[in-house]
């Protein structure tokens, strides 16, 4: 089993990060075919057979973690680095 964990500051208002957020779990699914859904105002849930995960929004930085299964680990450089493109785009 894979990990990816990936822990960002960010200086942008909250809300507009929820909104960016959002925007990365549209791009997981489409990318990774992944469900995504807020567990709260601040936790957003993914998952799909062979991965789950969340991403945390705190008050000055975001948390994501994921754990993939024996199939996705082989492409834990391809999710992570779609995921870390994703947030030097849209996070400040």
């Amino acid at each position: 089993m894979a990990r990816i964990q990936i822990k960002q500051e960010f200086t942008m208002p909250r809300k507009e990060l929820r909104k960016e957020v959002e925007r990365l779990a549209e791009t997981m699914h489409d990318q990774f075919s992944l469900d995504c859904n807020w567990q709260s105002k601040n936790c957003l849930n993914f998952q799909r057979t062979g991965a789950k995960g969340q991403i945390d929004i705190g008050k000055n930085d975001f948390e994501l973690n994921a754990e993939l299964g024996m199939l996705m680990s082989a492409f834990k450089g391809n999710i992570e680095e779609a995921i870390r493109s994703f947030i030097d785009e849209h996070v400040y």
